[in-house]
């Protein structure tokens, strides 16, 4: 039941495809993460060591300085780690866990306890590329053209306009400027992988007018075989995509603007399950022959526009963006199939407004933000076996707006003694309409809408005891707005659920030499009207029908105590519980651990660099341990504690190549990443397995000094 007009997604794919191709090379951009903050480029200046940096494009602070926790990596930290996924962030940002949770289009993401795992259209964590917030099930995507990614932990209600309540993960892509450069890269991996990148950009019309081309393939087959098809490689996926982008920045004006656009289309055989206590033999659990394999295609496209302004110490900047995304998606279910196709479409503005530079008393950014999403959504499930049986068809249309104010200031009270605050005020509004038809006849049908205010607020305190050494304090509060059901199963869902607010509280300490950097902190995170599934399996709805609260401890480490050679370590430990939880049917879940909740992460790194007469040669290894944890609210589901080691070796020669080879989960340990109960008992997704690869980087023109 279309509610507007949506653009056809794989046509503007196929048309930006054939654009970007017809622009020319394949490339992959190297990342310089040594930029300074200039009117041709809004990054901002690197410090020593590179996890140590600012608040990206939103003010003008080193993370060691904002009363918050945060990481930063670079594309070249990225790349040394094989994350060419948002889902393979975890890997290189300490206390973010990313899994499936039946497909791609799902991620159950937890930080600090604060979990989407039960409402995976709403993730707990917001991803943004280029100051535009991500669609939810676009939040697993490939990473194309990346120069950085920021991990603010934490609510960030005061520097975002999209709230959020376990942080953000702020991606930036490279941005043209004067200086030509092109690269490709190439690589293979297990069960007959492959990725090829590509990237160039340089200058259209001098001094002018700059311009990029980004475009990217691969495939991750899985490692599930389906005895009722005979296919192999099921639970993987395959994507291609690709950007371009045009950037007007005349030298020495103050002002800049650039036009971005970009396409992907990603395929898999997801939805496979394996039976819960029987990893080993990686076959789909209870497959009924005649059965088809599950097919789930998404396509997209996204166009963005950004103006800059800099004035004496301040910075202007306009967004507006434009996505749409398609969804296929079958999947059998015993002898049943079924079918959910969906279309989403969303357009955010924002106009902010903050300083930039340093020595001044204050530093501060504000601005309003405004975002619009739609989704449409067909579900119906059929008897496939023996014979074809339709069964009720749902129809459904989702409508979702914010339109927020939000600000945040810093006083430098004294030369070590910061004062931070800031705010946000909004008006949400949501609407639903469905109806679910059979046979020609309606059996039930809904239409509500909720609109509902909101204030929230955070205060920091950043005091730098000893040269290098700060210790913070932060009180913040994070929320998901009021809303529907995306998925709506029965009248119950014309009800809406209340705002899920979130009480914050984080104390840390940082210290940071030139060859050393250690963290530590402790955090508290209250959480009230809980946005929860209630009801019977297959006519579950959401409601505000929890309240939790989730503390831990996390710290990181990391020594180059030779020239050449670095050691590192982070973890965390983290209990999450229910204060209580009514499912609506009497059942109390109180004093039990929210699912999707590891008990504790915790990482080793060791890493090491030779110059040799024929190049650098970098080895390095990772192990990482995952605690315990439940997929059910009841606590009967459980992953064990499993560990990771990973290994990769990586030579360098000159400026203009690069080999590594790697081994990831060198012991081939299985472990679940999603489970559920069905009709025939427990079942579970799990994890790819050992994956070995190498990957090839050449550069071509001009190259980072």
């Amino acid at each position: 039941m279309p509610y507007h007009t949506h653009h056809t997604s794989a046509r503007w794919h196929h048309t930006l495809c054939k654009s970007l191709m017809a622009g020319g090379v394949l490339v992959s951009c190297s990342v310089h993460a040594e930029t300074t903050v200039t009117k041709q480029k809004e990054t901002v200046a690197k410090s020593t060591p590179e996890h140590v940096d600012v608040v990206g494009i939103r003010q003008p602070r080193r993370l060691d300085q904002t009363g918050t926790s945060g990481q930063f990596v670079t594309s070249s930290q990225l790349r040394q780690k094989q994350v060419r996924d948002t889902n393979d962030l975890g890997r290189v940002l300490p206390g973010l866990q990313i899994q499936n949770s039946g497909s791609f289009l799902f991620p159950a993401i937890t930080v600090r306890g604060i979990t989407s795992a039960q409402d995976l259209y709403h993730p707990a964590t917001t991803f943004y590329i280029d100051d535009v917030p991500v669609l939810p099930i676009n939040a697993m995507q490939s990473l194309v053209d990346i120069e950085s990614v920021q991990f603010l932990r934490g609510p960030q209600t005061a520097l975002y306009g999209q709230s959020a309540e376990g942080g953000v993960v702020d991606i930036t892509t490279r941005q043209p400027g004067a200086r030509p450069h092109a690269s490709f890269e190439a690589g293979a991996e297990s069960r007959y992988g492959y990725h090829v990148t590509g990237t160039a950009d340089g200058t259209i019309l001098k001094d002018w007018l700059y311009g990029s081309i980004a475009l990217t393939s691969q495939d991750q087959q899985g490692n599930i075989s389906n005895p009722a098809t005979g296919s192999k490689h099921l639970g993987g996926f395959e994507s291609r995509g690709g950007r371009a982008t045009l950037r007007l920045a005349p030298t020495d004006h103050p002002w800049e603007v650039s036009f971005s656009v970009d396409g992907a289309c990603s395929y898999g055989s997801q939805d496979v399950y394996v039976g819960f206590n029987n990893l080993q033999n990686r076959q789909v659990a209870s497959a009924v022959p005649g059965t088809p394999d599950p097919r789930l295609s998404r396509c997209g496209h996204d166009e963005s526009l950004r103006g800059l302004y800099h004035f004496n110490g301040w910075k202007l900047t306009a967004i507006a963006s434009w996505q749409d995304s398609s969804i296929s998606r079958s999947f059998p279910y015993y002898s049943y199939i079924s079918t959910q196709p969906e279309q989403w479409s969303a357009n955010t503005q924002e106009l902010r407004f903050g300083t930039e530079g340093k020595h001044r008393f204050y530093d501060v950014v504000t601005g309003f933000y405004h975002q619009t999403t739609y989704q449409d959504r067909t579900s119906q499930t059929a008897a496939y076996v023996p014979s074809y049986i339709p069964y009720p068809l749902t129809s459904s249309h989702n409508r979702s707006e914010t339109v927020a104010l939000y600000g945040n200031v810093y006083w430098h009270l004294l030369k070590n003694l910061d004062l931070g605050m800031g705010g946000r005020l909004s008006r949400d509004m949501a609407s639903i309409a469905f109806n679910s038809t059979y046979g020609g006849q309606t059996l039930y049908t809904g239409a509500k809408s909720r609109n509902q205010n909101m204030s929230l607020g955070n205060i920091s305190l950043d005091y730098e005891a000893l040269p290098g050494w700060h210790l913070h304090g932060r009180i913040s509060q994070g929320y998901k707005p009021a809303g529907f059901n995306y998925a709506p199963t029965s009248i119950a869902d014309a009800t809406s659920y209340n705002p899920e607010r979130e009480l914050s509280y984080e104390i840390g300490s940082i210290y940071r030499q030139k060859n050393f950097f250690a963290r530590a902190g402790y955090f508290y995170n209250n959480l009230q009207n809980e946005q929860v599934y209630v009801g019977p399996a297959g006519y579950q709805t959401i409601a505000s029908a929890a309240r939790a609260h989730a503390s831990g401890v996390e710290g990181e480490i990391q020594w180059e105590f030779k020239p050449g050679w670095s050691i590192g370590a982070d973890g965390n430990r983290t209990l999450s519980k229910f204060d209580s939880f009514n499912d609506g049917a009497g059942n109390n879940y109180a004093g039990l651990r929210m699912p999707y909740v590891p008990e504790f992460m915790a990482a080793g790194h060791l890493s090491a660099r030779f110059q040799t007469g024929f190049g650098r040669i970098e080895p390095g290894l990772d192990l990482r341990v995952t605690g315990p944890q439940y997929f059910d609210i009841t606590n009967q589901l459980k992953q064990p504690t499993y560990a990771q080691l990973d290994l990769r070796t990586t030579w360098t020669l000159g400026t203009r190549y690069e080999v590594m080879l790697y081994a990831n989960n060198v012991t081939d340990k299985l472990y679940r990443t999603y489970a559920f109960t069905g009709p025939a008992g427990n079942v579970a997704q799990i994890s790819f397995g050992r994956t070995v690869g190498f990957n090839l980087k050449v550069a071509i023109g001009d190259s980072p000094k």
